[in-house]
């Protein structure tokens, strides 16, 4: 049997995505060895900062203007005078972005990745580029990490199955036919699955679908990823999903990938797949129980075919996993423990194995724990064992200010190579803490960020503005902390995200709304593949009032916190940050008298 693995765009330029190297190496383990995995994000970036394909979008551009010249409709939108300004200014930039993106490139791969006046020019250098191609097809805009697409939304269905016909505003119709489509068709593999793992990826990644059911109609397409985990009721009222693949897979894929191998091998009995959604004479069928893999039999995932010397940084930042699920499972607005039904954690010396192995066959140095938290007791067994084999790692990871993580554990997490700790700190204001249920308090946050700070770790801060019942000043709490703080803000890789409170299905909110003061929650009908409400609160700050708070809190948090590379990428941040290290430890000492 022959498997084909796809990730469609968009994701970081700087580093893979877990999920294709995990399916991989299971693949590989269960006797599956004829599997190909490949990051369309990153190949298909790296073929639009060429010169070649600049010209092939100059043409674009010409044939473009020419036929605005001759039609325009309406002011702004597709095919208006807006879209000719658009146009018009793209060939007046022309020359001079030309110029420049194979150099932006090829500096990030470099190390001029660690000047941070090249590391930003060229970042911005390649946003412009592709705001120029985006001008082709506007109102769409593509970015390095994400796309719009004018009027369609990515929550409706009917909208997707508009967009992903739709030549004129959906760039990645011409992209995948030319570059990608005859490549996946030829090979004719068995099964072509297509990990969608988030909301830039939907459009990119059902648009391939669609491609490829009607190159070759009869190649087996399976989707997956944690977008589709989430909307398992909605799928079952969307069956025109399934005239873009033949099935779904929810939540984790490595068994169900596996089996699934194994029917189109043999009687092709879908109910033996777990965790498959499919649909057989008209009929939309959810095979359940859900299945949880048992972490300590999952080998360490595979990353052979990927293109690692194409990611815009100068060395790999391997994601890797030491646990899944999350042991903390109370937050009242994280839907987060749906991807992963419980938590469990993978013997820390079976990890290590894997640190050395991926290091050794990867001439990696670096990896991005992706666990949602790190319980506190692996944690120190996993840093003893990585300090007696002298691994030479530098890594980051996701941790709670537990009150039990002390200092001595942080101290050996950085013997151990700990770098940065992501927190979700969500609130500064006790109230709106405990409304949470974050099991925290402000003295914990206090006493653990300055330990991390004192041993050389940097702190990254997930905050919430507008949760349900908070007010203007509890948020201003919460902001205060950061902006106020200096020995925490001015120390070396720090950051912080505030986010917009966003009322998820799945979250645990929703089994008691009114306990949060929520007393109506609303979604338009045709967004029937929608993550989130609308919703009104009976005390605190509106939704809009929240929103208006929101972008006062970022611009003020921007003020003081370093945007570039620290709050743009946990993977850039790991490379500066240890590149700070190095050269510290480089640095002659001074002599005693």
């Amino acid at each position: 049997m022959k498997v084909s693995l796809l990730f469609p765009p968009t994701w970081h330029p700087s580093q893979p995505y877990l999920s294709l190297p995990s399916l991989t190496g299971f693949l590989h383990q269960g006797g599956v060895s004829d599997v190909s995995q490949r990051d369309l994000g990153i190949e298909l970036l790296d073929r639009m900062l060429t010169k070649s394909y600049a010209a092939q979008v100059y043409q674009q551009l010409i044939g473009k203007q020419r036929e605005l010249e001759r039609s325009q409709s309406g002011e702004t939108g597709h095919g208006s005078r807006e879209h000719y300004s658009k146009v018009a200014d793209s060939l007046d930039r022309f020359v001079y972005l030309e110029e420049r993106i194979e150099l932006a490139k090829e500096t990030l791969r470099g190390e001029g990745f660690y000047d941070l006046d090249a590391y930003r020019g060229s970042l911005f250098m390649i946003d412009k580029w592709l705001e120029l191609v985006s001008s082709i097809y506007f109102p769409t805009r593509l970015t390095v990490v994400d796309n719009q697409f004018g009027n369609y939304s990515i929550y409706s269905s009917k909208d997707l199955m508009k967009v992903i016909q739709d030549d004129a505003q959906n760039p990645y119709r011409s992209l995948f036919r030319d570059l990608f489509i005859p490549s996946i068709v030829k090979d004719r593999p068995d099964l072509i699955g297509v990990s969608i793992t988030a909301t830039s990826q939907i459009i990119p990644g059902l648009t391939l679908c669609k491609l490829i059911k009607e190159t070759a109609p009869d190649l087996h397409i399976t989707i997956g990823g944690s977008i589709f985990t989430r909307l398992v009721d909605n799928i079952r009222r969307c069956p025109n999903l399934f005239e873009l693949a033949d099935d779904i897979v929810v939540f984790e894929g490595e068994t169900a990938l596996l089996e699934l191998v194994n029917q189109l091998a043999g009687k092709k009995d879908y109910s033996k797949v777990p965790n498959l959604i499919y649909r057989k004479d008209g009929k939309i069928t959810v095979n359940q129980p859900f299945y949880s893999e048992n972490v300590n039999q999952l080998p360490a995932p595979n990353y052979d075919g990927f293109p690692l010397d194409r990611y815009l940084s100068p060395e790999p930042v391997l994601p890797i996993q030491f646990s899944r699920g999350c042991y903390y499972k109370d937050c009242a607005f994280c839907a987060l423990t749906l991807d992963h039904q419980n938590f469990r954690q993978k013997d820390p010396g079976r990890t290590v194995d894997e640190l050395e192995w991926l290091s050794q066959r990867y001439g990696a140095r670096n990896f991005f724990f992706t666990d949602e938290c790190f319980a506190l007791a692996p944690t120190k067994r996993l840093c003893q064992q990585i300090t007696e084999k002298q691994l030479k790692v530098r890594w980051t990871c996701e941790m709670r200010f537990e009150k039990n993580l002390t200092r001595d554990l942080l101290a050996s997490m950085r013997e151990a190579g700990c770098l940065k700790i992501v927190f979700g700190l969500e609130s500064f204001n006790q109230r709106v803490m405990d409304l949470m249920k974050k099991g925290i308090k402000q003295e914990w946050v206090r006493r653990i960020s300055n330990d991390c700070v004192d041993l050389g770790i940097a702190v990254h801060c997930y905050i919430i503005v507008g949760f349900p019942t908070e007010t203007e000043p509890e948020a201003l709490d919460t902001m205060n902390f950061i902006v106020e703080n200096a020995k925490l803000n001015e120390s070396f890789g720090f950051s912080c995200q505030p986010c917009l409170f966003d009322l998820e299905k799945e979250a645990p909110i929703m089994s008691d709304p009114a306990a949060y003061g929520i007393r109506r929650i609303m979604r338009p009908s045709s967004e029937d593949l929608s993550l989130g409400f609308f919703y009104e609160v009976q005390g605190g700050m509106t939704p809009d009032q929240a929103e208006t708070l929101y972008q006062h809190v970022y611009e003020r948090i921007s003020e003081v916190v370093c945007e570039l590379p620290f709050n743009y990428s946990m993977a850039d941040g790991l490379l500066y940050i240890a590149r700070a290290k190095e050269e510290a430890a480089q640095a002659p000492q001074p002599i005693g008298l």
